[in-house]
């Protein structure tokens, strides 16, 4: 059964590379960043092997255990990722969930995150190799702590794979993601304020979360080797202990969620759904065909995970730069000022992808005859109105919170002419270039069979020519801060 499953599992992958050259390419560049990632990270642990001993433990329980905590928060919140042998596949075939689960944790390990994880975490070996007790204890945790990131991510969405389906919670995940995003920059901007009061504080900062988080279920089998070092023998047995009966705990909680998938009904019925009366957008919104589009565009805002994962990505860079500007209140608040034009400078991507996520609900437009002058001004005229209250709102914080109100009308004009000729450059992108994106309703973070790159390349191509188009904007602008008032 294990090696039917892997055999399934590449069987599986080479078929969809076959079917799609975009999908080889993407592979490829995800493959070549992998690698990148992990030749930094075993560079980094051959380096902690000069090191003192408690700075090797502090940095590798922090570090692995942050990597065992990603595994849990991407399974979870990036739900449908990587899922090409799906267990619920296999409820129409006589087999048990305890034949399945080898099978499934080798298949699972197989892909570029599985890999990764893998090979970082054989670097441990290398980092603690000083002495045989500390070679074996290497040795020991990390069997525990690979199997701890994979069975603890797979036990978590078995466990709560119908909520995870729904669309409630997909759009509480983008809220989160953004959150968790916005929180990771602001963390990186302590850190570096730290940084600056002096090595020796870092270092008891570190020390103290590193020993924090070897006593979390995430910290408990990378800690051993840690113990090791610091001649803890019990505590390093108190570990062992606890990350072994955590990997079992876990292995038979998988093994219980899967059993109950495999005998779950494949597919509920829906009763029908009343359809309401128009609300205050469609009486807001001209009674015309582009002004049914941009109502259409409103509802998705606020009903399509996918459209609420975009929104969420671009509210985490002018949130984080704005909490950095007040954390750094020396440096001034010009750039706090300028966060909302970012956002303005990127509105071109969401109306150039917006044709792309109709996917085939495109044929109403085609079978009813909506001029394409209709539909480019009903998808930007629904665009700019979520994100143009969206970046007065900033503008008008952003100068509440640095007190530079002198930057008022330059902040807004600037904000303006980014955001309108966005939205001209990314209505024309997207009338000529379309891409396979998720499915309505669909998972936004969910990888589609070949709509990766080319996602990528429209995305980049609208806003380099929001940036070269709007040039005319952009200059008088720089001007001005550089020598105020010679712009005006």
């Amino acid at each position: 059964m294990v090696a039917l499953l892997v055999r399934l599992k590449l069987t599986l992958l080479r078929n969809s590379l076959r079917r799609s050259i975009w999908r080889t390419v993407g592979l490829i560049i995800g493959m070549v960043y992998g690698l990148a990632v992990v030749l930094m990270a075993i560079a980094g642990l051959i380096a902690l092997r000069f090191t003192s001993a408690s700075l090797t433990a502090d940095v590798t329980v922090l570090t692995f255990s942050l990597l065992t905590l990603g595994w849990l928060l991407v399974s979870l919140l990036v739900f449908g990722i990587d899922e090409t042998v799906d267990p619920s596949k296999f409820a129409l075939l006589p087999v048990r969930a305890r034949q399945l689960l080898p099978g499934l944790i080798l298949a699972g390990l197989i892909g570029i995150p599985g890999v990764a994880t893998v090979l970082i975490s054989a670097g441990l070996v290398v980092s603690w190799a000083r002495t045989l007790p500390l070679t074996l204890a290497a040795l020991i945790a990390i069997p525990l702590g690979v199997s701890t990131c994979f069975l603890l991510s797979r036990t978590a969405t078995s466990a709560f794979a119908s909520f995870l389906a729904s669309r409630r919670f997909r759009d509480l995940a983008v809220v989160l993601l953004a959150l968790i995003g916005a929180g990771l920059a602001i963390g990186g901007n302590l850190i570096g304020s730290l940084a600056e009061r002096g090595l020796f504080e870092v270092r008891a900062v570190l020390s103290n979360i590193a020993r924090v988080a070897g006593w979390t279920p995430f910290g408990w089998a990378w800690s051993i080797p840690a113990d090791v070092a610091r001649g803890q023998w019990l505590v390093a047995g108190t570990h062992l202990l606890l990350a072994s009966s955590l990997v079992l705990f876990l292995w038979l909680a998988w093994e219980h969620f899967l059993g109950a998938r495999l005998v779950e009904p494949i597919a509920g019925g829906k009763g029908s759904t009343k359809v309401g009366k128009g609300g205050l957008v469609d009486r807001v919104l001209p009674a015309t065909a582009a002004g049914s589009i941009a109502s259409r565009a409103l509802r998705y805002w606020r009903r399509d995970p996918r459209y609420l994962g975009g929104l969420a990505g671009f509210l985490i860079a002018p949130i984080v730069i704005i909490v950095s500007q007040l954390l750094n209140p020396s440096v001034g608040g010009s750039l706090a000022m300028l966060a909302p034009a970012l956002t303005a400078a990127l509105i071109g991507m969401i109306v150039a992808q917006d044709l792309s996520y109709d996917g085939t609900a495109i044929w109403l437009h085609i079978t009813t005859g909506i001029r394409g002058r209709d539909d480019r001004l009903g998808r930007v005229l629904g665009v700019l109105v979520v994100f143009g209250s969206l970046v007065v709102i900033l503008i008008a914080v952003a100068a509440a919170l640095v007190g530079r109100w002198d930057m008022l009308i330059m902040v807004s004009g600037l904000t303006a002419g980014l955001m309108l000729t966005g939205l001209g450059v990314g209505a024309l992108i997207g009338s000529l270039w379309q891409w396979p994106a998720p499915q309505p309703g669909a998972n936004p973070f969910q990888s589609s069979s070949s709509g990766g790159l080319p996602a990528l390349l429209s995305l980049s191509a609208s806003t380099l020519g929001t940036l070269i188009a709007s040039l005319p904007v952009i200059i008088p602008a720089v001007l001005w801060i550089w020598w105020p008032g010679s712009a005006i």
